[in-house]
């Protein structure tokens, strides 16, 4: 069984548009803040540690959205990701928001973990690997 990460965000002033409705580009930032979240508390590594002290990063390779209705000034959105499939070096997302349990949108991710230095891909290491797969069984 695969245990989903669940985050509820309130859609704040930033995120929308002039008439108050969610801006889909900041849709993207408000899940990137759940993938985040997600690495930190079941992976095990935060950003900064992630990126300033080991020099690695997960860039997202592939990206797929589905807007299913509007968002709008206020709404408390309820995230949830589970982790698809898990490679070598990358990990599929897919991570779906509603509010109130209707849906809102949501967004299919593969992510690869890469050595910032050279951009290349690496594996990941067992520690991570085994937690995230964790979360998948």
């Amino acid at each position: 069984m695969n245990t989903p990460f669940e985050v509820r965000q309130r859609l704040r002033f930033g995120h929308c548009d002039p008439a108050g409705i969610a801006y889909y580009p900041r849709y993207f930032e408000l899940c990137d803040g759940v993938i985040e979240d997600w690495t930190e508390q079941v992976v095990g590594v935060s950003r900064r540690k992630m990126h300033l002290e080991l020099g690695w990063a997960l860039p997202t390779v592939d990206l797929n959205a589905q807007f299913v209705a509007v968002s709008v000034l206020g709404d408390w959105l309820d995230f949830s990701l589970t982790v698809t499939a898990v490679g070598r070096s990358s990990v599929a997302l897919a991570l779906s928001a509603s509010c109130g349990g209707e849906a809102r949108f949501d967004v299919q991710y593969k992510q690869v973990l890469i050595d910032s230095r050279t951009t290349k891909s690496i594996a990941w290491p067992d520690e991570w690997r085994a937690r995230i797969l964790e979360s998948v069984n």
